[in-house]
């Protein structure tokens, strides 16, 4: 379900950005939480996602809101379309695989038909939208999501992916802002995922966290580990949200 909104709705040039924020944040709350439980068994996501991009009526393609909305297309029906999976009481694999790919393609569709193109690009309003997403994007996470002080150093369990050149655009999507601030506001929910650094260039490469230390002034340490290094490096909070929003995690 959506977070409730506020009965006080903040209004900016006829734009509520109380309304916009809470849109926006429901989108990245269904992401994080099935990126969350599809990361606890792999094989049983792998599969689930093949045989999702097998289905006719599911739209492939590099992951950008053009992909999935046309020029012939109607936004409102397909952020309708997208509000139906995410209201969907059923949490079966299969259908968790559905929520992540509709919050993607919805969080991508809204940010361009009811963001940037509505805004006009007005830079203050969109970074009121974003201040207040993030909040309540937090204000979730902490209720829900594993805390990093539970954890010292963790393990990566399962090797690095296959070269990129081997995998279709559709088994990527790219990290925003709000992805990138999500992981690194909990790092535990980063573990056991995978990316691809420069993805589409002949400089990508895979990587993941191999572990993460809190030390005791609060800073956290990620120790990342590239297909090409034997060694991981170690990357503290804004080398890593460098390093993500250069970066798409693989599906």
């Amino acid at each position: 379900m959506p977070p409730s909104r506020s009965k006080r709705k903040r209004k900016d040039h006829g734009f509520d950005i109380e309304d916009l924020a809470q849109r926006k944040a429901r989108y990245f709350i269904a992401h994080a939480e099935e990126t969350q439980f599809l990361a606890a068994d792999p094989t049983a996501r792998d599969k689930a996602i093949a045989e999702l991009y097998q289905k006719p009526d599911i739209k492939r393609g590099f992951p950008c809101a053009d992909t999935f909305v046309g020029p012939e297309d109607d936004p409102d029906a397909f952020l309708e379309a997208v509000d139906s999976v995410l209201n969907n009481p059923v949490k079966t694999v299969e259908q968790r695989v559905l929520r992540f790919h509709a919050a993607v393609s919805g969080l991508l569709v809204f940010n361009e038909h009811k963001l940037y193109r509505p805004l006009n690009h007005r830079r203050d309003l969109e970074n009121k939208v974003q201040s207040r997403s993030h909040q309540i994007y937090m204000d979730w996470a902490n209720k829900n999501l594993p805390s990093s002080s539970d954890v010292g150093a963790i393990p990566a369990k399962e090797p690095l992916t296959p070269p990129p050149s081997r995998l279709p655009s559709s088994s990527m999507t790219p990290v925003t802002s709000d992805t990138a601030e999500g992981f690194l506001s909990k790092p535990l929910s980063i573990f056991n995922m995978k990316f691809i650094h420069e993805a589409n260039t002949s400089e990508s490469g895979a990587w993941q966290v191999e572990s993460f230390l809190t030390k005791s002034s609060g800073e956290v340490v990620y120790n990342v580990l590239f297909e090409d290094c034997a060694e991981s490096i170690p990357h503290d909070a804004d080398g890593m949200r460098v390093l993500l929003r250069g970066s798409h995690v693989l599906l």
